[in-house]
């Protein structure tokens, strides 16, 4: 619900989030490809592209999300989300097990 005193600032709260997030992503990215090249794992190249495509999509929906004229549930959004924070997790699990 947004404040009476201050409207919109839930809108603008909700954009700053899925920002952050994609920022998340872009940093994960840069770490993946900072790995690869210091271990010389060109497969890792691909999994950043990913991940880039995340932040680039996360990116997207925050400034749609934050152009729209209220806040809406945004579930799917969010499972999405978090599936692909998941599989980072994973990815991420992966890489530092096999390369130990």
């Amino acid at each position: 619900m947004p404040s009476p005193e201050r409207p919109g600032l839930a809108r603008e709260r909700t954009g700053l989030a899925w920002e952050r997030s994609a920022f998340g992503f872009v940093a994960l990215a840069t770490v993946v490809l900072t790995v690869a090249a210091h271990r010389e794992a060109p497969g890792l190249l691909v999994l950043s592209a990913m991940l880039v495509a995340v932040a680039v999509a996360v990116g997207r929906h925050g400034r749609r999300a934050y152009a729209a004229a209220e806040v809406h549930a945004q579930t799917r959004a969010l499972a999405l989300l978090a599936i692909a924070t998941a599989l980072a997790a994973l990815a991420a699990a992966i890489v530092v097990l096999v390369h130990v």
